[in-house]
């Protein structure tokens, strides 16, 4: 099966376009073969978090899925694109998986940025959605900085995980090899394939956003990437054959030789566990889902002042 990661210049607040955009896009991979293509984070709508645009939005949430839908049920590939859901008084940054003609999975933000927490909710669940040969693990942005969450993912049987961005700021060579630093790892780690893409354009505040996407196999290679200007995609085979290579060998597959609990048992000899750097961001989130493990490196790791503010600032950078 063929994959691909693709992007858009998104117009924050212009659905009509940005949709348009989409569609033209999906027209043309559907006649390339395509079998499943993701698309940025908030990519309908454009990358916004005040409360007054998420609300507009929502008002053509209906239309929207309606057409994507109907999209779905006269192609023959799957897709997944970025935009909000409203649960009772609860906004999420939501991403939707369509197949046949139907919505076959939505994956709600777990993890939030900074400046995304004063409007929207975070997510309780982290499910797997299958496709075809694919069982595709949703990441948005945020959440791909913790690495419990790819972990999580490939335990219930993810062979790709999905990772949509809205990330502003750099260009798209920086950002491109930033993403690569870590998301080669989460693929190698986990022996899953990865595939990212970058929203294109501006945030509503006005922050660039450089467009970019990539593919990443299981061993951590780079099988495709793209950065062009305005929108663009790149395609990989998804092949099934080398993960049962993987899977079927001596040393691997790391996950299959995981001591989980012996990981979870360690932790816990150590009461200070949780995790908050102060009342700007707590990570007291990810030991709600997975070991405290990773929390105890990092928390060593920001036990020095200077690694603290290093960070502290990335985030500031990296995050509109």
């Amino acid at each position: 099966m063929k994959i691909a990661a693709a992007y858009i210049h998104a117009i924050p607040g212009d659905i009509t376009a940005n949709l348009n955009q989409t569609l033209t896009l999906l027209q043309q991979l559907d006649k390339e073969g395509i079998g499943f293509v993701l698309f940025p984070e908030l990519s309908i709508t454009g990358y916004a978090t005040a409360k007054q645009d998420i609300a507009l939005a929502l008002l053509q949430e209906e239309a929207v899925l309606q057409q994507l839908t109907g999209f779905s049920k006269s192609s023959n590939l799957s897709f997944a694109v970025g935009y909000p859901q409203q649960h009772n008084e609860q906004f999420f940054i939501a991403h939707y998986l369509f197949t046949k003609g139907k919505i076959a999975g939505i994956h709600q933000k777990s993890h939030l940025g900074p400046n995304e927490k004063s409007t929207f909710s975070e997510g309780d669940e982290l499910s797997v959605f299958q496709t075809g040969p694919l069982k595709i693990g949703m990441q948005l942005c945020f959440e791909t900085h913790f690495p419990e969450i790819s972990y999580a993912q490939a335990r219930q049987g993810a062979n790709l995980l999905a990772m949509a961005f809205a990330s502003p700021n750099e260009t798209a060579t920086e950002k491109s090899e930033r993403f690569k630093r870590y998301l080669c790892a989460r693929a190698y780690d986990n022996a899953c394939y990865v595939m990212a893409c970058n929203l294109s354009g501006s945030t509503a505040r006005g922050a660039h956003l450089p467009g970019l996407a990539m593919i990443i196999d299981p061993k951590g290679n780079i099988l495709a990437e793209t950065q062009k200007t305005g929108s663009g995609y790149c395609v990989a085979d998804f092949s099934t054959e080398k993960l049962n290579r993987i899977f079927q060998s001596k040393m691997a597959w790391f996950n299959h030789f995981k001591r989980d609990q012996f990981l979870n048992d360690a932790c816990k000899k150590n009461p200070n566990t949780a995790l908050c750097l102060s009342s700007k961001w707590s990570f007291t989130r990810v030991n709600s889902y997975f070991s405290d493990f990773a929390s105890l490196v990092f928390e060593h790791f920001l036990s020095s002042t200077q690694n603290r503010e290093l960070f502290l600032q990335d985030q500031n950078k990296f995050y509109d």
